[in-house]
């Protein structure tokens, strides 16, 4: 198995964990725990409590999947570029992850608003969408 393929895969699984923590979050209060974005409480590891715990359990994650989506979309670029849809989600991808940030922050900022947390959720959805769809075409011979 191939590099690219192994990174598809552990970005599709690692987004779809995200997601399930930022559900967590989201369901138990946890995201106002740390008020401020990128620190918690103006710290990088303020005294912890269940809440900012889940917190910061969902920004270390991001931290991952950051890693992993962007390193997809390094080798998609550097060595599967005559695999044209995977070099297309694999960018895809990128550019959904950092405006998934700048969303995520904005989450923080505005103290978990309703309409900024679905956004956010949205946004999370079509980017586990284009980092699968990028596994799927990576699995295949010739994509």
């Amino acid at each position: 198995m191939d590099i690219f393929r192994i990174l598809s895969y552990l970005s599709a699984a690692a987004v779809y964990l995200l997601i399930v923590i930022g559900g967590y979050v989201t369901s138990t209060g946890s995201g106002t725990a740390c008020p401020d974005w990128p620190l918690c409480q103006g710290q990088i590891l303020p005294p912890l409590n269940p809440y900012i715990l889940i917190e910061l359990t969902h920004r270390f994650a991001t931290l991952l999947v950051g890693v992993l989506v962007v390193a997809t979309g390094a080798v998609a670029w550097t060595r599967a570029r005559s695999r044209r849809p995977s070099l297309v989600f694999a960018s895809l991808s990128v550019i959904l992850l950092f405006s998934q940030i700048l969303l995520g922050m904005l989450t923080v900022r505005t103290g978990s608003s309703p309409l900024v947390v679905t956004a956010h959720l949205a946004l999370a959805t079509a980017l586990f969408a284009s980092v699968l769809v990028n596994a799927i075409y990576s699995s295949r011979r010739i994509s």
